[in-house]
């Protein structure tokens, strides 16, 4: 039975001792026992009916003493991780923020609805199954290539490769078994490698790039060598629209997908075409299998435009809000506490569009509506 961090930090005088000590014996020997590393599944929906495995996501449920381990070496890592990520990735990079990419992207795509401006696309590239399919020979020659000490990776392989799980069905627990390959979501460690494997991915398309002499660039992008902008496995590539540049970027994806196991998905990617560019549509669209795409797009939880923003534009806004408040209609909380999940929850929402966009007058005048009506339940 595993017991979580509460447990061990009530009881800390008695088993203190014990668990320092196991920590430290991994960092000595470089070994981890099953039991440490034994992680629980559960499978979060990612749709309201779910109807086959890939419509669920496995979160990981990490021993506490595995995670202590684990925080550790992520502790190590963030110190030298902005020397090795380029500025295109800003996920879990210290002093890197989510708003520079937005900002950035929505700069990009200003004036795609345009007929005079210089011929543009963007490829927003989906992931299939990231976290689940990355091969570790992969990881560790990555991370083999950023200069990472041996005893240091060898502390990360046995972490990543020596995981074993059960799955969680209807409140039980059923099977054992060893993983394969693949990052667990839920392991403080997680993001952080796959941050590293996506460094590998730029580096691969900065090559092809610089040996092709003719890849063109999107509109104000060349003097800043920007070509991809990247969160997590939130993946933009820029160019010009061209099926040369186009093909460039096919054929990086292609050795990264070989070489990572990180295959794209054609049905979820997108391929986004200024509208100078629309007679190339069909020609750029056959080169990757792609799907045509139509701004506004979703980028990290945020529509990206290429004019001003309209009330329409924030229905999400507004939507996540009556959905978020749904969910606490069974919840019998007292004024107070209603005050602090506004305070904390709702109005965080409101705080990650504006500090990307000017909301619309409209569109704050509802959400107070929404806020006073949640707070003050007798109103209609």
């Amino acid at each position: 039975m595993d017991f979580s961090s509460g447990f061990f930090k009530a009881a800390w005088p008695v088993v203190g001792e014990e668990v320092s000590k196991a920590i430290i014996d991994f960092f000595k020997t470089g070994r981890l026992l099953k039991q440490l590393n034994a992680t629980l599944l559960t499978l979060i929906p990612k749709v309201r009916t779910p109807h086959s495995v890939a419509e669920f996501r496995p979160i990981s449920c990490c021993n506490v003493v595995y995670k202590v381990i684990s925080k550790i070496i992520v502790s190590r890592i963030r110190e030298i991780l902005d020397l090795l990520i380029s500025p295109s990735q800003n996920a879990f990079v210290p002093g890197r923020l989510i708003s520079d990419n937005i900002l950035i992207a929505q700069e990009l795509f200003s004036g795609y609805n345009q007929c005079r401006l210089p011929l543009r696309c963007a490829l927003k590239v989906d992931l299939r199954k990231a976290y689940d399919t990355l091969e570790w020979d992969f990881l560790i020659a990555a991370l083999r290539m950023f200069g990472f000490p041996a005893v240091f990776i060898r502390w990360i392989e046995e972490c990543v490769t020596s995981a074993h799980y059960s799955v969680v069905v209807n409140g039980g627990v059923h099977g054992f078994f060893a993983g394969a390959r693949g990052l667990r979501q839920g392991d403080p460690m997680s993001p952080y490698l796959f941050v590293l494997v996506m460094e590998v991915l730029h580096m691969i398309l900065q090559q092809l790039i610089e040996q092709d002499g003719e890849f063109q660039y999107h509109c104000r992008c060349k003097d800043l060598n920007l070509f991809q902008l990247s969160f997590a496995d939130d993946l933009l590539l820029f160019c010009k629209a061209d099926v040369r540049s186009v093909c460039l970027f096919g054929r990086g994806l292609d050795t990264f997908a070989t070489l990572s196991g990180l295959h794209t998905n054609p049905q979820k990617s997108q391929l986004i075409i200024s509208k100078a560019a629309s007679r190339l549509c069909d020609s750029l669209l056959a080169t990757l299998g792609f799907q045509e795409g139509h701004l506004p797009v979703r980028y990290l939880d945020l529509p990206l435009i290429s004019a001003l923003l309209s009330v329409a534009d924030c229905q999400p806004l507004l939507q996540k809000i009556d959905s978020r408040i749904k969910g606490w209609e069974g919840v019998q909380l007292s004024f107070a506490g209603r005050v602090q999940l506004i305070k904390s929850v709702l109005i965080s929402f409101e705080v990650y569009w504006a500090m990307a966009f000017i909301l619309p007058k409209g569109i704050i005048n509802e959400m107070i509506k929404r806020l006073e009506r949640y707070l003050f339940q007798w109103l209609p």
